[in-house]
């Protein structure tokens, strides 16, 4: 990656979190709030991952202990964002944890390293946490936030060789943020 490419990258990784600190300043949502929080978590270690991968710290840049705590970070959010927009069904948190901690688990085994298929548990994790924005009847959220999700989540896996995948995926999940947001 260029030093753009990598400037790019770590700015538009901001954005999300930046709207979601926005949104939470003017609606005084709790639930809005665990959005932010989540974001917040998962943000310096992506940050981290991602800057050290663009200036060469990993012999591999996909297997590597950063990427999977990367990774892990992002099932933690996807367990919170669960609680979040099924508006504190514990039930359905304990569903995603379920689902989220056997993600995890393979994040770390070795078996897994660098197969491609790693990305798969976290896809329907995301999907899995849209699920009651789709139950509570928001049909134009939820298809916003999926497709925000799968254009993003193809465009850095189709992408990520132009070093511009990343870039792209972290702007759709402005939208992606925004119709979560307008969910609760």
């Amino acid at each position: 990656m260029t030093p753009v490419q990598v400037i790019a990258n770590a700015l538009t990784m901001l954005l999300p979190t930046i709207l979601l600190a926005h949104q939470s300043a003017h609606h005084g949502n709790h639930w809005v709030y665990l959005l932010l929080l989540g974001s917040c978590m998962h943000l310096p270690v992506s940050c981290t991952y991602h800057l050290s991968a663009a200036f060469g710290r990993y012999t591999d840049p996909i297997d590597n202990d950063m990427r999977r705590l990367d990774q892990t970070l992002q099932h933690v959010v996807c367990v919170l964002y669960s609680y979040a927009l099924s508006n504190g069904s514990v039930g359905y948190m304990l569903l995603n944890l379920v689902v989220n901690t056997r993600g995890v688990v393979r994040l770390w085994d070795p078996s897994t390293s660098n197969d491609k298929r790693r990305w798969r548990p976290i896809f329907v994790s995301g999907v899995l946490y849209l699920v009651p924005i789709l139950a509570k009847g928001e049909v134009l959220c939820f298809s916003i936030a999926f497709l925000a999700f799968l254009l993003g989540g193809t465009a850095a896996f189709v992408l990520n060789r132009s070093g511009y995948g990343s870039v792209i995926l972290h702007l759709l999940m402005v939208v992606h943020a925004y119709a979560l947001v307008k969910a609760v």
